[in-house]
């Protein structure tokens, strides 16, 4: 799958941080409970990530009715995209995807909650669970109901075989990514929304992306962190 990026929106985005607008962090979406371990290897770094969780949510995000009606969601113009659509349309009335459309048709904040909170999932052999180093106690989005309906989703579709025959695309993007990032760079880019800088940056992707990009602040006492939600067009 070859990739297209239009540097009005990543290398733009990356260089001349001006170009894109984002919405800045709610720190109450994610809290830190970070180890020392995560702290000394993670101090001064910037990574970029398309985690798997985060994919599936947004997979499940995908086959929603209200992404059908709010075009700046996801992406509906990649072959990644069709791909999606090929692989899981079968599963469009799964539970998880109708309590997520219902959620975010109810209050469209919940979708920057969802995408937030997603950051904080691992998946390890369709097992879905909290990184140790995050909690999401007072997310807005209904985690507690909509995260084993995820982890059904994730089992009964297997979206981990999805995953990994994606996942040299997948290093495609965070590499590319990777070669464009400083420290300096990622400052920049969220200095509109935070006069502090961060011992950490995270660029989290998603093919699927299209809108709504955003910046989410995490901090503790030793160690604060800036994860940046950013699309990436490809075809």
């Amino acid at each position: 799958m070859n990739i297209i990026f239009k540097s009005a929106i990543i290398s733009v985005m990356l260089l001349c941080f001006a170009a894109i607008t984002l919405n800045g962090c709610k720190s109450t979406d994610i809290a830190s409970r970070y180890t020392s371990k995560y702290i000394n290897s993670n101090t001064n770094k910037v990574i970029a990530q398309v985690p798997e969780a985060y994919e599936l949510g947004y997979i499940i995000l995908a086959l929603t009715d209200y992404s059908q009606r709010d075009t700046n969601l996801i992406d509906t113009h990649s072959q990644y995209y069709h791909d999606v659509i090929r692989y899981f349309n079968n599963y469009k009335n799964h539970r998880a995807v109708v309590l997520l459309n219902q959620e975010i048709s109810r209050n469209f904040k919940y979708f920057h909650s969802f995408r937030d909170g997603l950051y904080a999932f691992q998946l390890s052999h369709n097992r879905l669970s909290l990184k140790s180093d995050y909690r999401i106690d007072l997310n807005k989005f209904n985690f507690k109901r909509f995260a084993p309906l995820m982890r059904d989703f994730a089992s009964k579709s297997n979206f981990v075989k999805f995953y990994n025959d994606h996942q040299s695309f997948y290093t495609q993007l965070t590499n590319y990514q990777q070669q464009q990032l400083t420290i300096e760079a990622a400052q920049k880019m969220v200095e509109k929304d935070y006069t502090m800088s961060f011992n950490s940056y995270k660029i989290v992707l998603s093919p699927l992306m299209n809108g709504y990009p955003g910046t989410l602040a995490i901090n503790s006492r030793r160690f604060t962190e800036c994860l940046i939600f950013t699309q990436t067009i490809n075809k």
